[in-house]
């Protein structure tokens, strides 16, 4: 007989009855099964843990609202709308800023129940009604929204709104959500493709259906030496689906192509290698939209100033990809990704260009050559030191809304840019006509303007920009404010979207009679937890665990073939 095992308090384990339980329905008796396991359990009453839920949730909400009304710096937002699987609709408002102590914090503000229309009046109310109950009225620096039109008509609404003071009358607080757009340009390219990539799909239907199919999956990955594993199916609404389906079905091509020739020998259907050659064309250019949405979806990190930096990796892969592979397939996915990428980034929001700005890698100089490439890539004719020299005189207009500006002494040295990577020399490329650099300006209120444009820094691999502006913040106090303010801006509404995926979890088919008011507690509660712990945006589970389908047993011998009533599937 095993030794007991000692749980938390010290509480004895009946291993062999658990043995037992492990084997027959005890199991499913949740309650029971705890019990048998640790004979002290006391089972908290419903009513008492909702009680004390409520005064959890309520005293750490009034403690947020203490202290943004205390705050001295701005916030900014993401609101997202949403309808659960039982068609309740709600709205999320979550609040990102640096502290203090210069760490970026993210919190969920409102998760509130909207039953009326999801038109920008109704959206822009909720936003302010949220505001209000949060002390925000006048300290809202942005709002990161996807694109929908109600979003943007919200958006006018809230410039309008008297009671709501924003940063140069709310020129810069409309901040549409990058993930999203990506997620666009992505769909329009591989709705082009989608059937000539049906081949690699089809087997991996069938070896997920079919036990027989699983059983020569497992086979064929012990002759070619390679650990067996699930390839999950992608969905037409997340393209980041396809992105993870290719990246596993190349690295077991091998296994795949045998399964499917073998099974379509009868009619000459084959995967040959054109299917493969283009799967890792279109692997390659989602991996950099994978890897730009990666970045984007930072909770501890900023993101916003490398919007423009991640938009160039991606045209740079476009335009490689197209000079490399001439064929019509890829010729018209890249070009489908084209127009919709123009139609949102022919030009970039000046927020992008500001952040880009206050990054001292990049500067003015920085940027100006980085959009000039941007634009050589595109080939698109921009004229680059008007659009620079706009947002410059942007980030002066936000210095004298800020407030004076002491002159520091500045100190010479150098600047690397090798955190860069390939557009390195591009950033230190240097400009003949000298439009890339300012000088200082006389003004009171722009000088730390055109000293932090003439100052050199040196910058090294692990760079943090936060860090930077903190340790800075003396000798530019006006513009280490507005840095603080503006690298709190979220690049994408991913904050919302997680907020939805842990309602799902919260409101689930036994739980289904929650209340709203019980759902938007949970949800913030559990939200305000990990942000103590800085655990938001960490997976809970392991998604890389094998499915259960891949445990079942796949020899001939016992059972009823896949299940009994279940069917067979047939081969693709």
């Amino acid at each position: 007989m095993m030794e007991p095992v000692l749980c938390p308090g010290t509480l004895e384990v009946n291993m062999d009855w658990d043995r037992k339980a492990r084997r027959g329905a005890a199991v499913a008796d949740k309650l029971n099964y705890t019990v048998a396991l640790q004979p002290q359990y006391r089972r908290v009453p419903r009513n008492t843990l909702k009680r004390r839920t409520q005064q959890s949730y309520y005293a750490y909400r009034g403690y947020l609202m203490e202290m943004f009304r205390t705050y001295d710096g701005r916030v900014s937002l993401t609101s997202d709308t949403w309808t659960s699987t039982y068609g309740e609709p709600f709205v999320c408002v979550t609040a990102h800023w640096i502290d203090n102590d210069w760490l970026l914090q993210k919190r969920i503000i409102c998760f509130e129940a909207m039953e009326e229309a999801h038109n920008g009046f109704n959206i822009k109310s909720r936003i302010v009604s949220c505001c209000k109950n949060f002390h925000l009225v006048d300290k809202i620096f942005s709002i990161s929204l996807d694109n929908a039109t109600a979003n943007t008509s919200a958006m006018q609404f809230l410039k309008e709104d008297p009671s709501i003071k924003l940063v140069l009358d709310g020129s810069l607080m409309h901040v549409r959500c990058c993930a999203h757009i990506l997620n666009l340009c992505v769909q329009d390219g591989l709705d082009e493709l989608r059937t000539l990539l049906e081949p690699i799909r089809n087997v991996i239907r069938w070896i997920r259906a079919a036990r027989s199919a699983k059983r020569i999956y497992k086979q064929k990955c012990e002759e070619y030496g390679l650990r067996k594993k699930v390839i999950a199916l992608d969905t037409p609404t997340r393209w980041n689906s396809t992105y993870k389906l290719l990246h596993d079905a190349i690295a077991y091509r091998d296994v795949l192509t045998d399964m499917y020739n073998e099974s379509r020998a009868t009619d000459g259907q084959f995967i040959t290698n054109d299917h493969w050659s283009l799967a890792k064309i279109v692997h390659d250019v989602l991996e950099t939209f994978d890897n730009a949405t990666h970045i984007f979806s930072y909770v501890y990190e900023p993101n916003i100033h490398t919007v423009i930096l991640e938009c160039i990796k991606i045209i740079c892969t476009i335009k490689q990809t197209s000079l490399a592979n001439p064929g019509v397939a890829v010729k018209r996915l890249l070009d489908n990704m084209k127009v919709k990428w123009c139609a949102y980034f022919i030009e970039f929001p000046p927020i992008y260009a500001i952040a880009a700005i206050l990054d001292p890698g990049v500067k003015l100089e920085g940027l100006t050559n980085l959009l000039t490439f941007y634009y050589q890539q595109l080939d698109v004719q921009f004229d680059v030191p008007y659009y620079v020299n706009n947002c410059k005189r942007i980030l002066e207009r936000l210095c004298e809304e800020y407030g004076a500006v002491i002159q520091p002494q500045p100190v010479g040295s150098s600047m690397g840019a090798s955190r860069f990577g390939i557009l390195g020399p591009v950033l230190k490329k240097s400009r003949p006509d000298g439009s890339g650099s300012s000088s200082s300006s006389s003004s009171s209120s722009n000088i730390g303007v055109g000293e932090y444009l003439t100052y050199q820094f040196e910058t090294e691999e692990n760079f943090h920009i936060i860090e930077w502006w903190k340790n800075h913040s003396s000798k530019f106090p006006v513009l280490a404010r507005i840095a603080k303010d503006i690298l709190a801006i979220p690049a994408s509404t991913i904050a919302s979207e997680s907020a939805f995926s842990a309602s799902r979890r919260v409101l689930d088919e036994k739980r289904s009679r929650l209340s709203s008011e019980s759902i938007e507690m949970c949800v913030c509660k559990k939200d305000w937890d990990q942000a103590e712990k800085r655990t938001q945006g960490l997976k809970e589970e392991d998604e890389e665990e094998d499915d259960p389908w891949m445990t079942l047993d796949t020899s001939d011998s016992g059972g009823s073939g896949d299940g009994g009533n279940q069917q067979q599937q047939q081969a693709p």
